[in-house]
């Protein structure tokens, strides 16, 4: 018995050992700091032993401990777990990327078209390997330490005018990795590398078109730089900490598509204005408050999608109302508690998100929004909707579950165009047979309802529509104890 106690006893201390010892990578280094320190205080700071066959842990360093703040074991190991530990993102690559080790072996480099290089101690491209790579579109470097993309490899006199691609992941250089007139590059990704500042000359890249620096932990100091590369259409800048006013200063003017997710904002500056030509704006997952958005947004006159999903709204600024381009807004997930009449305003709105707020009603000016397609306003508080939205005919996906219904919503039945529809976890008791005349429902989602009949009669009546149903192929999801009452 007590040599069993004892293998579990260095089995213990070996796993604590080993947690110890392993390294993580963090999205800011105050992070890293605190994670250290609570590895140590339960790693040295206390130890295990067996006292009459019980095991009891006991601190035996408290040099690792803030007097005025002692953290326990449990607190200790509860705080690192919240930490959040930096994830790795690298394109799953596809069958034509070649590795470097085979680039090695071939002698067919003309068809070569991806090339992929792995691993800390590369610090310099292969370049006349490269060279000879006439068709290459595309290279990959994933944890390296490369610190420059040589400018030959754009060069005419070499025939490589096939290169348009570069994907950077985890990067990890001595210096800054720097580009050159790298000018036949229209695509350019560098992901994933915490703690390292923007790649030096970014702006020769004078043709790219799309450029992709999520997970980088940018900090609001960093400098973007982009004026000069007029054909910049598409920036990813999500999980960063950027300051948008510095970046809206620097941007191109002509830039279409950008991606601000994740990066703590908890305001649109007036700067926002600048960036007319967007088509695209993405805010998902910040802490912007309705208040401090500067109307300069609503001047944005070709924005076709405004994302706010997961913010801190608790109301929508009128001058949101001017996007009348707008084709998708998505307000998932805020506190927002009434819409205003000016919905109606956007008239080419095709999808609209407002699930996961706290609103009680929808304005009658909903009606005119007639190419709306895609309606979700599941998880609100509304138990009425407004006769105008019988107008609208294009309707393929509509989901009102979880709210506070008390019948079924009869206009649906002039969606003809209907797929979709959810009318799960309201006070509703029955559906109307003409549900079977919508010839393009796809799914029909019934969860948490207790259907009631006035008889036999309508309960059969109910059951056979559903069987009609399911025979025509729409897929009806129900719960499996959910009945028919007459």
């Amino acid at each position: 018995m007590k040599i069993f106690q004892l293998l579990i006893l260095l089995l213990f201390l070996a796993s604590n050992i080993l947690f110890a010892q392993q390294t993580h990578k963090f999205y800011n280094k105050q992070d890293s700091i605190d994670y250290h320190h609570y590895s140590m205080i339960m790693s040295s700071g206390y130890k295990i032993s067996v006292k009459d066959g019980v095991f009891t842990r006991e601190l035996v360093d408290s040099s690792y401990q803030d007097s005025k703040n002692f953290i326990d074991y449990d607190s200790a190991y509860k705080l690192m777990k919240e930490i959040p530990r930096f994830e790795y993102y690298i394109r799953k690559q596809n069958a034509d990327y070649t590795k470097a080790q085979d680039l090695n072996k071939t002698t067919e480099y003309d068809t070569i078209t991806h090339v992929s290089f792995e691993g800390i101690d590369l610090k310099r491209l292969p370049l006349f390997k490269l060279l000879k790579c006439k068709n290459l579109k595309e290279i990959e470097l994933v944890n390296t330490s490369v610190k420059k993309i040589p400018w030959l490899l754009s060069w005419k006199i070499f025939s490589l005018d096939s290169l348009e691609t570069i994907r950077i992941y985890n990067h990890a250089p001595d210096k800054t990795i720097k580009f050159k007139r790298n000018t036949n590059i229209t695509e350019l990704v560098y992901r994933d590398s915490p703690y390292s500042p923007i790649p030096k000359n970014i702006h020769k890249l004078k043709n790219v078109q799309e450029i992709d620096l999520a997970r980088n932990d940018f900090q609001e100091e960093t400098e973007f730089h982009l004026e000069n590369i007029e054909n910049l259409e598409h920036l990813n800048l999500s999980r960063n900490n950027i300051d948008l006013a510095n970046l809206a200063e620097d941007s191109v003017h002509n830039l279409k598509y950008i991606v601000l997710s994740f990066n703590n904002l908890t305001s649109i500056p007036e700067e926002i204005g600048l960036l007319k030509d967007l088509i695209d704006l993405q805010f998902a997952e910040n802490d912007i408050k309705s208040e401090l958005i500067h109307p300069a947004l609503g001047s944005l006159k070709k924005l076709e999608v405004l994302s706010f999903y997961k913010n801190d709204l608790d109301s929508l600024p009128p001058f949101i109302f001017n996007l009348k381009n707008l084709k998708e807004l998505d307000l998932y997930f805020n506190e927002i508690e009434t819409i205003p009449q000016e919905l109606g305003n956007l008239q080419k709105l095709e999808r609209f998100y407002v699930a996961h707020n706290r609103f009680y009603s929808i304005p009658e000016t909903i009606g005119k929004l007639k190419s709306l397609k895609e309606f979700y306003i599941h998880h609100n508080r509304v138990s009425y909707l407004p006769e105008s939205l019988s107008k609208l005919e294009h309707i393929t996906d509509f989901h009102i579950h979880n709210n506070y219904f008390q019948g079924f919503p009869e206009f649906v039945l002039n969606y003809k165009k209907l797929e979709d529809l959810d009318i799960s976890f309201n006070d509703i008791h029955k559906f109307p047979p003409e549900l079977v005349q919508l010839h393009h429902l796809k799914y029909l989602w019934m969860r948490g309802i207790t259907f009631e009949a006035s008889g036999k009669e309508e309960a059969q009546e109910l059951k056979n529509t559903l069987e009609t149903l399911q025979k025509k192929g729409v897929k009806v999801s129900i719960e499996l104890d959910q009945k028919i009452n007459p």
